[in-house]
């Protein structure tokens, strides 16, 4: 149902809740849920009633090293990035240069970072909430929970009526940060913390297949 709302949201390009209610014929109440997530993923835009359907932009088109690689090349590396195989180790798998599976590993986690801060965005829009500040390798980064799942920002998200967490949500955030602190050890996570961060709350819970589902067909949109 939520391809096909999808679907019917690009046809229409721009419309009201009203509108596509008529449309799709689909309860008031269910569509809306849809459609909020449909926002928090990034594909729609609300601004003053109005839902604005947002243009994707293939990925070669905005990162141009997936212009140069066959698609079984790129597909390799998905699954060793999925794998949590390092650069250097895939570099040897394809006999390309290490700095090549450098790039393709950051704009997977570029991609990865980007999602989540929507959806942040979209639930402190929602619920304004007191940031969870903490360190790693001793620079500060900025944490909310929401929906049982914790998010990562580089900047400070912060209003008058940001609210602290309730006791369920403290519970769950304990015990997702305890994951993060375990899985954070390594001095090479400093750089571009908050991406690592990101892929590290993004992989949580996720067996290989899940991993490679998701940055595949949602995150890169990528067919063989």
């Amino acid at each position: 149902m939520k391809d096909k709302i999808l679907l019917l949201c690009k046809r229409l390009n721009k419309f009201t809740l009203d509108e596509i209610s008529i449309i799709s014929e689909l309860e008031p109440d269910k569509l809306l849920l849809i459609i909020n997530e449909l926002i928090s993923e990034g594909k729609l835009v609300h601004q003053n009633g109005v839902y604005f359907y947002t243009k994707t932009q293939s990925i070669s088109a905005k990162y141009s090293i997936f212009k140069y690689y066959p698609k079984v090349t790129i597909d390799i590396v998905l699954r060793c990035f999925c794998e949590s195989i390092s650069t250097t180790k895939t570099s040897h798998i394809l006999s390309i240069g290490e700095d090549q599976v450098q790039k393709f590993y950051t704009i997977f986690r570029t991609l990865i970072y980007e999602r989540q801060e929507k959806r942040l965005r979209h639930f402190y829009a929602q619920e304004h909430q007191n940031a969870r500040r903490r360190k790693f390798f001793d620079q500060e980064v900025y944490l909310y929970i929401y929906n049982k799942q914790v998010f990562v920002s580089e900047i400070l998200l912060q209003s008058p009526d940001d609210k602290p967490l309730n006791p369920n949500d403290k519970v769950e955030f304990s015990k997702i940060y305890c994951y993060l602190t375990r899985n954070l050890t390594h001095n090479q996570n400093a750089h571009n913390l908050n991406y690592k961060i990101a892929e590290t709350l993004w992989r949580r819970n996720k067996n290989f297949n899940e991993l490679y589902f998701d940055l595949k067909n949602r995150l890169l949109n990528f067919s063989q």
